[in-house]
């Protein structure tokens, strides 16, 4: 059963990644490119002001190595905030427990 604190905490917790979370998404989603591609997508970068992203957010830079717009690296971040959030709530209300 969720307590009366981590119940308010997560909301304080939500209500700060309203205001702080475009920045914590784009970071978290470098570090999701970074790890879970073992480096072979990279997300843009100034040097890339060149390319042209499809609807997608992704392209092939001059050495043919795929770039990740950065719009989309904060999507994937937004996302994975998303769900940890999720799973954790879930996880303290009892979910998945036997």
């Amino acid at each position: 059963m969720l307590t009366t604190p981590e119940f308010l905490l997560s909301i304080v917790g939500g209500v700060l990644l309203l205001f702080f979370g475009e920045a914590i998404c784009h970071i978290l989603g470098l570090v999701v490119f970074g790890v879970f591609t073992l480096g072979q997508i990279r997300v843009q970068t100034d040097d890339d002001k060149t390319l042209t992203f499809p609807w997608h957010g992704f392209a092939r830079d001059q050495r043919g190595r795929l770039v990740a717009q950065m719009e989309v690296a904060g999507a994937i971040g937004m996302l994975t905030v998303i769900i940890a959030f999720v799973f954790f709530l879930a996880w303290r209300g009892g979910a998945f427990r036997t």
